[in-house]
């Protein structure tokens, strides 16, 4: 029996752990290299493009949205434009005169209140919006006194009717004009001093008027990439189906816009002013109605007397006597 002891069955010898460590190196390598491409790299691009596309609509919808909601507001504006229309007589069976001062005159009997903007405990009309409204009053009474009628808006005189004594008989005058009111703002009809008008159940002396149109993300771990990808994807696909809705729904309600705000509006009211007769001995004579009173749209022409109709359409058109 030999005397030397023999080696452990594991231990390993200095010259046996140099040779492997090259090995487990390799080995070290190799598990370091796999992990580094447990991510493909085209999935990281793709999740960055998809991520870009998102904003970019996200961006586009918001822009949409704010678009939408101005156009569906204006849209919403016009679409609520009050009706507004008015009608009312003096009423009574007689006489009513002014003194040594100007007189209200307070139409009692109301034949149409469209909209509740007359008021017949004061015979004021208070314009409810913007707009430009067609206003018209008429007056009677007996001619062996003098007569008026004096539209006021905010207490400054717009339009008149007035007719000097003539004798016996009666005599009825009219007057109307297209105006544009501010939202607020007050018509009411008075008798200038020394003077009269009368009305009974007839209804000779009126005071109307309608409103013809108004003038309003944290960025993903690694782990997560695959993940976070097909839930935007899915975010990204929902998105541009909400997108497309928005869109007919913005295109639709400003092409209904549109045709509406292409509507011209135009309207004109004029005086021939100066303090006189006006008279011609032979042929025809051109009147030009100077004092321009209402033209919005600028199709009256002060200088030639002339209207041009801008669009066509229906003309309302109104005199006015005494």
């Amino acid at each position: 029996m030999s005397g030397s002891s023999p080696h452990p069955p594991h231990s390993f010898s200095s010259d046996t752990m140099s040779r492997c460590l090259p090995v487990l190196l390799l080995l070290v390598l190799a598990c370091l290299a796999w992990l580094g491409s447990a991510l493909p790299v085209d999935s990281l691009a793709e999740l960055k493009k998809v991520q870009t596309t998102l904003e970019e609509l996200k961006a586009e919808r918001r822009a949409m949205n704010q678009r939408l909601e101005t156009a569906e507001s204006e849209l919403k504006s016009v679409r609520e434009t009050p009706k507004v229309a008015f009608a009312a007589s003096l009423g009574g069976n007689g006489l009513v005169k002014a003194g040594f001062e100007s007189k209200n005159l307070i139409y009692t009997e109301v034949l149409t209140n469209v909209g509740g903007a007359y008021n017949a405990e004061t015979g004021e009309f208070t314009a409810p919006v913007r707009g430009v409204y067609y206003i018209r009053f008429t007056a009677n009474a007996p001619t062996n006194f003098l007569m008026s009628a004096v539209l006021y808006k905010n207490n400054a005189v717009q339009l008149i009717v007035h007719e000097q004594p003539s004798g016996e008989g009666s005599d009825t005058a009219s007057n109307g004009a297209a105006l544009l009111l501010e939202r607020g703002d007050k018509l009411k009809l008075m008798l200038w001093p020394n003077t009269q008008i009368w009305d009974n159940n007839n209804h000779h002396s009126t005071f109307s008027g309608f409103l013809l149109y108004p003038m309003m993300d944290e960025a993903p771990t690694e782990v997560g990439v695959e993940a976070e990808l097909k839930i935007l994807q899915a975010s990204l696909k929902q998105l541009q189906t909400e997108n497309e809705g928005v869109k007919e729904r913005l295109e639709a309600t400003e092409r209904e816009l549109k045709a509406i705000k292409d509507v011209p509006k135009v309207a004109f009211a004029v005086s021939l002013g100066d303090n006189g007769l006006q008279k011609t001995t032979t042929g025809s004579r051109v009147l030009i109605y100077k004092v321009v009173l209402t033209n919005i749209g600028e199709a009256y022409n002060s200088e030639t007397g002339v209207f041009t109709a801008p669009a066509a359409g229906r003309l309302n058109n109104a005199h006015a006597d005494g």
